[in-house]
């Protein structure tokens, strides 16, 4: 049993790392490919710096960090459904696959959340 567990808190801090990167990745496509503003790598550092600050508890895979990072990605989740619904043409595009990215990492860190918290209670 505690292997099981040990084995699919693995793959969900896996999954919850790889729309994490993805995020960041997309805000980096946006400002400096797709529509370069002015102060590109500003913008960059205010989308970007919350979610890499989540980055060290999440390697160390503590689960009060994937809990607080389940917070914190509502708010871009809500981000990305008002870019999907209210801008025109590829921005409503970044913000559908924004939206798709942070359900994909809200479900992810909610199943790492709990998984590493059974295993720190069974430790």
């Amino acid at each position: 049993m505690n292997n099981s567990l040990k084995t699919r808190a693995e793959l969900a801090r896996k999954l919850t790392l790889i729309p994490l990167l993805a995020l960041i990745v997309l805000f980096i496509l946006w400002r400096t490919l797709l529509i370069p503003a002015q102060h590109g790598w500003t913008i960059i550092a205010i989308h970007s710096v919350p979610l890499l600050l989540f980055l060290p508890g999440m390697l160390g895979r503590r689960p009060k960090v994937y809990i607080w990072f389940c917070f914190v990605i509502l708010l871009y989740f809500c981000q990305g459904v008002m870019g999907a619904f209210t801008l025109p043409s590829i921005l409503g595009v970044i913000g559908a696959i924004e939206t798709l990215l942070t359900v994909w990492a809200f479900c992810a860190a909610m199943l790492a959340a709990r998984y590493y918290a059974r295993l720190g209670h069974k430790l």
